[in-house]
């Protein structure tokens, strides 16, 4: 019992550390998991890590197939790094099911439906008629969908890390979610950002803000005052000589 309440206390701090005020909804539902317990049934726990392992299998695959899309060198940085990190996951995942004596190489039912989703996502990732910057933007955002489930699995996975009843099941899994959580954080928050940024730039790529300088027909005021000197100086010039010849005739 002393045991869980420590690790419960340094759970919350290292949440407080890390998340902050800004995510204290999510902190208050993660400390009251502590309380809570749950009787976890192996089977279906076992199918479902063999689902989630899927997931990350699949993103693999979309990483590889976006970096061949996307050329803007952010992004291209970006998912070189989540690329690593999830094959990373992958071994995680791998090592989690066989200490709890699963087979990695046995899919679940809902592993198969994992694998036909990501698949279905890669084929619409061929341009498919669209231009490079739509086929761009169009892998960023499979990303964002792929890495929304593979986020909500690491979640699932910490909420059984601390309301499993199973001390075993508890420091397993909370040991593979302390590693991966704050890492599929940032692939989903800082991809989604990045989708966002540049759907706007597609917006505004190619528009044109108007002012006076671009129009033609607004003058400036000084440019009007110049043209009327100049125009003032050139009459000077044309009546100056028949003034001449008025005063030559009158002498004469």
């Amino acid at each position: 019992m002393f045991g869980a309440l420590h690790a419960c206390y340094l759970e919350i701090l290292t949440l407080l550390f890390l998340e902050g005020k800004d995510h204290m909804a999510e902190l208050t539902e993660k400390v009251m998991d502590f309380f809570s317990s749950a009787r976890i049934n192996d089977r279906t726990l076992m199918e479902t890590l063999s689902e989630f392992l899927a997931v990350e299998i699949g993103g693999q695959k979309l990483y590889e197939k976006a970096l061949g899309l996307v050329s803007d060198p952010e992004v291209r940085t970006k998912f070189r790094e989540f690329h690593r990190q999830t094959i990373k996951h992958q071994k995680v995942l791998t090592d989690v099911i066989h200490q709890l004596g699963g087979n990695t190489r046995a899919q679940s039912p809902t592993a198969k439906v994992a694998t036909e989703k990501a698949q279905a996502l890669l084929r619409s990732m061929d341009r498919n008629g669209l231009s490079k910057d739509h086929a761009e933007l169009n892998a960023i955002e499979n990303i964002v969908l792929a890495e929304t489930k593979d986020h909500a699995d690491w979640e699932l996975i910490g909420k059984i890390a601390r309301q499993a009843t199973e001390d075993r099941l508890r420091e397993i899994l909370g040991a593979a979610a302390k590693e991966v959580e704050h890492e599929e954080d940032e692939h989903l928050n800082w991809t989604r950002k990045k989708l966002g940024e540049l759907q706007m730039q597609a917006l505004v790529k190619g528009g044109k803000t108007t002012n006076s300088s671009d129009d033609p027909s607004a003058k400036s005021p000084t440019r009007k005052s110049s043209t009327k000197r100049t125009a003032s100086r050139e009459k000077s010039r044309t009546t100056v000589p028949s003034k001449g010849k008025s005063r030559g005739r009158a002498a004469r």
